[in-house]
């Protein structure tokens, strides 16, 4: 998981947010059943795109890319179904994978879009901890599973790319060295397949080949 940033609000949201707001919770006073159609315009196409862009086309929770084999999901931060009034709200909106966006249901958890994750979980390889005394980091990391054996499988494959590619430049010149170690630092970017375990690791086998 890595800080997410919100990007600018997409046109058709700006346009329709408030009208659908309200005409859902009017439907909602009267005892009215919303239409599915009303429901499901938060993935409306130009909305999924705008945060497949801010998410690098990753799940925002456990850094899963995931287009090669799925859609991905649009998900609410805070529970639409307790919160209505932002089912709609570009706020509360990022992509999940499927897993992800299933096993989280109806709970709230960690935000990555309002805090860092390294300030509530820290990596020991490829597996990923709360830290002690964060009940925040501890219920997410248990709810959404982020230790799920294909998760430790991926993240290894990244973690052991990294170790190869810095091993590399290990008593090489200082010119062939410093372009390995560039390359490296790019393959922690946030755009990354789990760069948050990658970036976690970097500065420990760096330094051994510095």
């Amino acid at each position: 998981m890595i800080p997410l940033k919100k990007s600018v609000e997409p046109e058709v949201l700006t346009n329709n947010a408030r009208n659908w707001t309200d005409e859902l919770l009017r439907r909602l006073e009267a005892g009215d059943a919303p239409t599915e159609y009303l429901m499901s315009r938060y993935a409306h196409p130009e909305i999924k795109s705008a945060l497949l862009v801010e998410t690098s086309e990753k799940c925002a929770y456990c850094e899963s890319p995931f287009r090669h084999v799925t859609y991905g999901d649009v998900e609410h931060i805070a529970p639409k179904r307790a919160n209505p009034q932002l089912r709609f709200s570009w706020d509360n909106l990022t992509v999940a994978c499927d897993v992800c966006n299933t096993r989280k249901a109806e709970h709230e958890l960690f935000d990555p879009y309002q805090a860092d994750p390294m300030d509530a979980f820290f990596f020991m390889g490829p597996v990923m901890w709360p830290r002690p005394g964060d009940d925040r980091a501890a219920i997410t990391e248990a709810r959404l599973d982020l230790n799920r054996l294909p998760l430790i499988q991926r993240r290894l494959e990244r973690l052991e790319f990294l170790r190869n590619l810095l091993a590399s430049a290990h008593g090489k010149p200082a010119d062939v060295r410093d372009a390995i170690l560039d390359k490296a630092r790019r393959e922690c970017a946030p755009s990354q397949p789990f760069s948050a375990c990658a970036k976690a690791t970097f500065d420990q086998i760096a330094a051994m080949v510095a």
